[in-house]
């Protein structure tokens, strides 16, 4: 989210988030009425020195440890206590990281350029570029050229699928939508290749900031840092409710075990967050539509049956 378009009627956006963090230093005994804890056990800021615009997060349960990548093209790990382990600068807009958990390859996701790298995690190498293509339905720039494009990733493990699982992205604006991804992780080897738009499904809450799938509520998680709330979706991307989250400019969201969370903040640093309840399960404190507060079985989002064609 680092471009600032003047000129544009989304320069008013960046006003806007600007104002919010005026109108947050000195309205900090207000927090509560946002349903903000404000219970030292809830959140805990984590400054991360020399990192620059975290704007996404990915928790590694191989090393138990976080990934975070920035707008001025860092990547590094940092212990689930917040230290910054080690970083390295690769340069581009990145918005977003996943993790494929059976190979422990990240995929970092670079705005403008809408590219996807590979990235090993023990040295921070490119091992490989996906270029999205911004066709969908026939039309060339579906994904706008020059506008605001793909925002966050998240890749989802499905055993059926030939790549071991499925990509799932968003676009801030030009359109606004969550997308699904065709990204040949296992049905190529080549160094340079292209991702395809499978599926789009219009989110009418821009701007979108990031996406993560989350198995135990069977759905996504989309933050926007400019309203500072995760929208919930099903399986599908139907919305279900909002839920505040306790941070300025959320521009990235990671799940750890033991219901904590971890929140990439683009004014800076993270936030982890430890609510006494899971708050994106439906119930009377966070749900914009009623439901039980019971956790569903996990299973993988529905999309069109994998036919094996390249």
């Amino acid at each position: 989210m680092r471009r600032e378009l003047w000129g544009s009627p989304r320069a008013r956006v960046r006003a806007v988030i600007v104002a919010a963090i005026g109108v947050a230093a000195v309205a900090a005994p207000l927090v509560a009425e946002f349903g903000f804890s404000q219970s030292e056990n809830d959140t805990a800021a984590w400054e991360i020195a020399g990192f620059q615009e975290p704007s996404g997060v990915v928790y590694d349960s191989s090393r138990n440890t976080l990934f975070v990548v920035g707008d001025e093209g860092d990547i590094g790990e940092v212990s689930v206590g917040g230290k910054l382990l080690r970083s390295s600068h690769l340069g581009g807009d990145f918005e977003g990281v996943t993790q494929d958990p059976s190979s422990h390859m990240l995929y970092v996701v670079r705005e403008g350029h809408e590219l996807i790298y590979e990235v090993r995690p023990e040295d921070f190498s490119i091992t490989r570029r996906f270029t999205i293509d911004r066709t969908f339905e026939g039309d060339p720039n579906y994904l706008q050229r020059g506008g605001d494009g793909i925002e966050g990733i998240t890749f989802v493990p499905d055993q059926g699928s030939k790549e071991g699982g499925r990509f799932f992205a968003v676009n801030q604006y030009d359109p606004p939508a969550l997308l699904e991804l065709a990204v040949p992780i296992r049905s190529s080897t080549a160094k340079f290749a292209t991702a395809t738009v499978v599926s789009a499904r219009p989110v009418e809450a821009a701007p979108l900031s990031d996406v993560v799938w989350d198995s135990a509520i069977n759905g996504f998680l989309i933050p926007s840092a400019l309203w500072r709330k995760a929208y919930v979706t099903d399986s599908t991307g139907q919305y279900l409710r909002a839920v505040r989250l306790p941070a300025l400019m959320p521009e990235g969201i990671a799940l750890l075990p033991g219901g904590k969370f971890v929140i990439a903040q683009d004014s800076g640093g993270l936030v982890s967050w430890t609510p006494p309840v899971d708050p994106f399960v439906a119930g009377p404190a966070s749900a914009a539509v009623p439901g039980p507060a019971v956790r569903p079985p996990p299973a993988p989002p529905v999309s069109e049956p994998d036919t094996g064609k390249p």
